[in-house]
């Protein structure tokens, strides 16, 4: 298993992940429909909750409907733009990440 560390950024993803937390990402596991990923877009990175999973890939959204964008905006979100799913959170409140 490959594991990273992302930083979150933004408020999409409030109340279940706030800016600043740090989190584990695994990069070999499989992804199933609410996982939380963290995927390249364009020149930067971006954390959501998986949707759904299509043969070319996954369809994503933010947590928090206020602010989020979501793959109507992004569209689907190729395989290889995938870096990994979020396993757990390292700081400040350590815990397992819940789909």
């Amino acid at each position: 298993m490959r594991y990273r560390m992302a930083v979150v950024a933004g408020l999409s993803m409030i109340p279940t992940l706030a800016p600043g937390e740090r989190l584990l990402v695994r990069h070999d596991g499989p992804i199933v429909l609410g996982d939380i990923v963290v995927f390249r877009y364009e020149t930067q990175f971006d954390i959501k909750r998986v949707l759904r999973i299509e043969a070319e890939g996954i369809v994503v959204k933010g947590d928090n409907d206020l602010v989020s964008d979501f793959s109507p905006t992004y569209g689907v979100i190729p395989y290889d733009d995938i870096v990994g799913t979020v396993t757990y959170r390292l700081w400040p409140k350590p815990g397992r990440i819940k789909g």
